[in-house]
């Protein structure tokens, strides 16, 4: 083949790859806001092993991320959707997500006053506050 046409099928290619890339990444986003609405900017900021704090209902849980979902580890469920743990109580309710800044022990086994207690010590970042307005 001429060298002319070797350069125009690689830039056709990447060209191709590129569009393909950008619309595949635009439905993953549409996805996301289509099933989280205004929690969102929780599903973006949110990482694995964060605690997330209900604090309309004093419900607390594990956040576990994947590339489509966000499953919320608590003490009654294994796992939960974030829009349902968001929205149990009403569609108003005021959501925390803490990063712990070191090794919290048995997690699982605390409940809400020893997650505040955690909040007072500081052992526990907050990484966002958010309410639906």
């Amino acid at each position: 083949m001429r060298k002319a046409l070797k350069y125009g099928l690689l830039t056709s290619s990447i060209v191709i790859i590129t569009v393909v890339g950008l619309i595949g990444f635009g439905f993953h986003t549409i996805e996301i806001e289509d099933h989280y609405g205004d929690y969102q900017e929780i599903y973006y900021k949110s990482k694995d092993s964060d605690l997330i704090v209900n604090e309309e209902t004093s419900e607390f849980g594990i956040v576990g991320k994947n590339w489509k979902r966000i499953n919320i580890k608590t003490k009654e469920k294994d796992s939960t959707d974030l829009y349902t743990f968001a929205s149990k109580g009403s569609y108003y309710s005021k959501i925390k997500v803490y990063r712990p800044k070191t090794t919290i022990e048995r997690i699982e086994q605390m409940n809400f006053a020893d997650v505040k207690k955690l909040i007072s010590e500081k052992k526990i970042e907050l990484i966002l506050e958010h309410q639906n307005e």
